[in-house]
């Protein structure tokens, strides 16, 4: 029946959904080792616009001048920004050395840069879990 369908021209959308499935599936794993580099660019960029925008509002309150009109939105959307994109990133498991490693350069230099015992703790909690996923490499150990 399936075959007497594609024949005569008419794909039903079970065997449209069902090819578009195997596709992806084929190639999960290879977007995912290929996407952790970019996702931590889009992550770096985040924090760093946030944290530029977090500096703007201090060297504002400091010289006495009200903030910009719409100034919290915009924070506001640049932290929503910030989380989609440390989100994209958590969910991405490392497949290769490369990517394990910058993954955990990441993360170190994230919870540095927070400069508090606890952002350090949360960074390698989430590392753990990360690297705990089936499929997962570890970065290499330093020597």
């Amino acid at each position: 029946m399936a075959m007497l369908s594609v024949a005569s021209g008419h794909l039903s959308r079970r065997t449209v959904l069902g090819a578009f499935l195997v596709v992806v599936a084929s190639r999960i794993s290879a977007t995912a080792s290929d996407g952790i580099l970019p996702a931590i660019r889009w992550a770096e960029t985040a924090d760093a616009a946030y944290l530029a925008s977090g500096r703007i509002a201090v060297d504002l309150a400091a010289a006495g001048r009200p903030m910009p009109a719409g100034w919290t939105a915009y924070r506001a959307s640049l932290a929503r920004v910030r989380r989609v994109a440390r989100l994209d990133l958590y969910a991405l498991t490392p497949t290769t050395p490369e990517s394990a490693e910058a993954l955990a350069a990441y993360h170190t230099a994230r919870g540095e840069r927070a400069g508090s015992s606890g952002a350090r703790r949360a960074a390698r909690r989430r590392l753990r879990k990360v690297f705990a996923r089936p499929g997962a490499v570890l970065p290499p150990r330093p020597t």
